[in-house]
């Protein structure tokens, strides 16, 4: 999460343009991936997805 919000800030703050637009997209993904973390433990609670039986 700190990540994320480190890229959003860097983002507002840098005056190249590519720069500042490939923190942003990275800093959106950075976020994405917590949310995807959580989402991906309720799939496997529901049976959608089985856990791997070799990831102990």
């Amino acid at each position: 999460m700190l990540i994320g919000l480190a890229g959003i800030a860097g983002s507002l703050f840098v005056t190249n343009t590519y720069l500042s637009v490939f923190l942003g997209i990275f800093a959106f993904s950075a976020l994405w991936g917590i949310g995807e973390l959580f989402a991906q433990k309720k799939r496997v609670e529901k049976g959608w997805f089985p856990k791997n039986p070799k990831k102990k």
